[in-house]
């Protein structure tokens, strides 16, 4: 299949330098991001994963992850909207639902609109506590009533693909309007980081799906089937934050004192360890008999991330608390990996990750 070249590295470092000059501004506002996502728009960022026959130009695994990780170490806001607008159009892509996939996916491959996904009443959220979107058959429809806990964007989006429980246990997956009756889009909620992603809760209340906006199901699992990079999207936003506070490290090392290096050399080497582990894994993920270590290779990143994060914040002094700084902007980010979409499993074993030492003498 023909495809677009992934991004040259002067691409990418071009792409992180000018949203990270945008970033601590977006950051302070709260505002959408427009300057970040015309950037990635006009770096062809709206065709990355929409396939070729439907106006896309799709990037191989590695350079998309590359590429997110060019985004969030300039922004995770960016990223943020970046990895659910292209979590939506996978959905859509993958579903046998052809005569919508052609409907949305020209559209949407030439940036037409904007569209996201609010799926995580069916995967890792409790927020609402734990209540799931209740779907009702009716007349080869069916009628929504609940709560979509997390929707980045949804302000913005023109469509939302959203997941569902019948009575049954059953789920369905959805692409619904925005502008329908029954659907309701909250002010976004004041958030300790990527307030700019405009994440917020979405309530539907008998709200009717059509028939020709479902993608899937009725089916036990709706979200199984999912392309095998996805498992490590979140990983690459990771370590793109990690690649920016290992930039701000490295140009502080020469000036710490000696004592600290004890702990930096450990610490940049488990980096460029984890980086390549995560690109390696990439790599492979078109080999259909090869299964990713998605779950270890996100409990690496979240551990390196959280502890180049606290070293760069040491380093940087009180100059490190200052608002103007994007140091501390990259610290908070960095704070969101131990929360997003991370099951509890990856929680517990980030945290005992990080009270182990780096190597032996290193603490």
């Amino acid at each position: 299949m023909t495809r677009m070249a992934g991004l040259t590295v002067e691409q990418r470092a071009e792409l992180t330098k000018s949203l990270d000059a945008w970033g601590g501004e977006y950051d302070a506002s709260g505002e959408w991001p427009q300057r970040c996502v015309d950037l990635m728009v006009e770096m062809g960022a709206w065709r990355w994963n929409v396939p070729k026959q439907y106006g896309g130009e799709p990037f191989s695994h590695r350079e998309l992850l590359e590429a997110y990780a060019a985004v969030a170490a300039g922004c995770v806001s960016s990223a943020l909207i970046s990895t659910q607008r292209d979590g939506a159009i996978e959905l859509i892509a993958s579903s046998p639902n052809e005569a919508f996939k052609q409907k949305l996916l020209p559209a949407l491959a030439r940036g037409d609109f904007y569209t996201t996904v609010g799926i995580a009443q069916l995967t890792t959220s409790k927020r609402g506590g734990g209540q799931l979107m209740q779907a009702t058959p009716e007349d080869e429809g069916y009628r929504l009533t609940g709560m979509m806990p997390w929707a980045t964007g949804a302000v913005k989006a023109k469509w939302i693909v959203t997941g569902a429980v019948l009575a049954d246990g059953n789920q369905i997956l959805a692409c619904v309007p925005t502008d329908r009756e029954g659907l309701r889009v909250d002010e976004p909620d004041a958030l300790f980081t990527l307030n700019a992603s405009r994440t917020s809760c979405v309530h539907c209340e008998n709200f009717r799906v059509e028939p020709d906006e479902l993608l899937r199901g009725p089916a036990e699992r709706v979200l199984a089937l999912r392309t095998p990079v996805k498992p490590l999207v979140t990983s690459a936003c990771g370590i793109g934050v990690a690649d920016a506070l290992y930039g701000y490290i490295h140009n502080q090392r020469q000036g710490v004192q000696t004592h600290f290096r004890a702990v930096l050399e450990p610490l940049l080497a488990e980096y460029h360890a984890v980086r390549k582990q995560l690109f390696d894994a990439a790599d492979r993920t078109d080999d259909p008999a090869y299964e990713a270590p998605s779950t270890d290779i996100r409990i690496a990143v979240n551990a390196v991330v959280m502890r180049l994060a606290l070293t760069a914040l040491t380093l940087s002094k009180g100059s490190g608390f200052l608002m103007e700084r994007s140091i501390q902007r990259h610290v908070r980010e960095a704070l969101f990996f131990l929360v997003w979409s991370a099951p509890v499993g990856v929680q517990l074993e980030t945290l005992v990750r990080l009270m182990e030492p780096l190597a032996p003498g290193a603490a």
